[in-house]
């Protein structure tokens, strides 16, 4: 609070600045001016005055509590500040989280948190499964507004609930589909299409495959990291799209891919053509931009192969492994797989624990005994 003294054509005047802050919620807070007040006393007086407007107001503010898009944002602007690089991979992660809240609880945002309730939740559920969600994401969606609920809890900001609403509520198992993937026939079709137009995108489709590595891995790949005396890829950085810079990779840690008779003679080839440069796979402007799936799956399906995204290539490439009897913490190895749930996939795709599993089956009748039987038969017949 303040009183100061300003002149206008040489004559007097004050003007007074009231602030008064929260107790309970120091972003909370009130401010109040008033100028051309005449004299000092005057000025006092209306000092007075406007200090009580103030501490009602805020008192006010106080009672009535947040809204929902205020916790939202206070939580974004606290974990931005307070917990980067803990809870969160990178500040883009956080804004995913952000956004998410915004946009699909958006009929919440002028609300209190008191006013929401579980009808409103399940409402939230409800929507992300009319969109096709997937059910790991209609969860994570979920615990997000958990985890801001219970921050907003924590810190008092929310009054009067002491739970979120959608705690409790269960997420329903949608049906087990059959993940995109290409067989072996498949894999082989197109790589010899694609070589056959001499489509731009064929080495580095075929390095996919080979090497299993992920897109920006793939774009950050240089030729230091080839080892042909060893006959090893070292893949120890990705590319980031989003941040537009070169990191370490997915799993955080570097790993070695074993350079087979196929993959060498791919990377002779690609020597003849990029060897003057540092990478090791050459650019095009699809890729820069990181839509690689798109020309992928226009590819595939204008040669009749079922469409898949890019990232599937590389499941295709642990599935033929898995399938040839590679063991799986090798493949995990190889691949730079940390998450084993992945790799059960991978392996149901592959059939490998289930193969062989009917061998033991003897059902069918031989054409031996059959015969016999047609015989005995005739014979009785006649």
């Amino acid at each position: 609070m303040a009183i100061t003294e300003y002149h206008v054509n040489g004559v007097s005047f004050y003007k007074i600045y009231v602030h008064v802050k929260s107790n309970v919620d120091p972003l909370i807070r009130v401010q109040k001016r008033k100028m051309n007040i005449k004299t000092y006393k005057d000025a006092v007086k209306e000092e007075t005055r406007i200090t009580k407007e103030a501490l009602i107001e805020l008192g006010n503010k106080e009672k009535e509590g947040d809204s929902w898009e205020r916790i939202v944002e206070l939580w974004y602007y606290d974990q931005y500040k307070n917990d980067f690089g803990k809870r969160y991979s990178n500040k883009f992660t956080l804004n995913d989280y952000y956004n998410s809240l915004k946009r699909y609880t958006k009929d919440w945002l002028k609300r209190k948190p008191s006013e929401i309730t579980r009808g409103d939740a399940r409402n939230v559920i409800e929507h992300l499964t009319e969109l096709g969600k997937s059910k790991s994401y209609i969860c994570k969606v979920k615990n997000t507004i958990n985890l801001v609920f219970q921050w907003g809890i924590d810190h008092r900001h929310i009054r009067d609930v002491f739970v979120s609403p959608l705690h409790g509520i269960k997420v329903d198992k949608r049906e087990d589909k059959f993940p995109e993937i290409l067989n072996l026939v498949e894999i082989r079709k197109f790589l010899f299409e694609a070589k056959l137009q001499n489509q731009e995108w064929y080495p580095i489709w075929a390095m996919a495959l080979l090497t299993g590595m992920r897109s920006g891995e793939l774009y950050a790949l240089e030729w230091n990291d080839i080892d042909f005396q060893h006959q090893v890829i070292r893949v120890t950085k990705s590319f980031n799209k989003r941040t537009n810079e070169i990191k370490s990779t997915k799993a955080g840690y570097w790993r070695n891919v074993p350079i087979s008779t196929e993959l060498k003679n791919l990377l002779v080839e690609l020597k003849q053509v990029t060897g003057n440069f540092k990478n090791v796979l050459p650019r095009n402007s699809h890729w820069d931009r990181g839509s690689q799936s798109k020309p992928l799956r226009c590819f595939l399906k204008s040669i009749g192969i079922t469409s898949v995204k890019f990232h599937t290539l590389r499941a295709c490439f642990a599935t033929q492994l898995l399938a040839d009897g590679v063991e799986m913490t090798k493949v995990m190895k190889v691949g730079g797989w940390k998450d084993i749930k992945t790799m059960q996939i991978y392996l149901r795709l592959a059939g490998v624990d289930e193969k062989g599993a009917t061998d033991g089956l003897r059902f069918l009748p031989s054409e031996e005994a059959v015969m016999g039987h047609v015989v005995q038969l005739f014979e009785f017949k006649n």
